[in-house]
């Protein structure tokens, strides 16, 4: 075997070596994207309001809703390892997580 083909079978593993590894660091573990309508949401959560109720007590279900709210994105994207976005800011192609986090939000009541 000359210089030439071992210098080539060399620098042809280690060219395989490190896209691999970057495929494994930085491709695979990318997050991927989804979508939420939070203002579907927070419609849905105005609505089961009951009426008569005072400022303060709407501030305080309020605040109870968004602690909620903030909780479940936060486990919807660490178990998907997605990057939220709000709907009105996605054009096409991810996926709306928006029944999940639903369901996700009334299941902390």
């Amino acid at each position: 075997m000359n210089i030439q083909t071992l210098t080539t079978v060399i620098i042809s593993a280690l060219t395989g070596a490190t896209m691999a590894l970057v495929t494994e660091r930085w491709v695979d573990n990318q997050p991927t994207f989804a979508s939420i309508d939070p203002t579907v949401l927070v419609a849905e959560q105005l609505r089961q309001l009951e009426p008569g109720l005072d400022d303060a007590a709407i501030a305080q279900l309020g605040q109870k809703y968004a602690q909620r709210l903030d909780l479940s994105i936060a486990a919807i994207a660490k178990e998907r390892n997605v990057t939220i976005l709000v709907k009105p800011a996605v054009v096409t192609g991810v996926p709306d997580l928006t029944d999940e986090l639903r369901r996700r939000i009334n299941d902390l009541r």
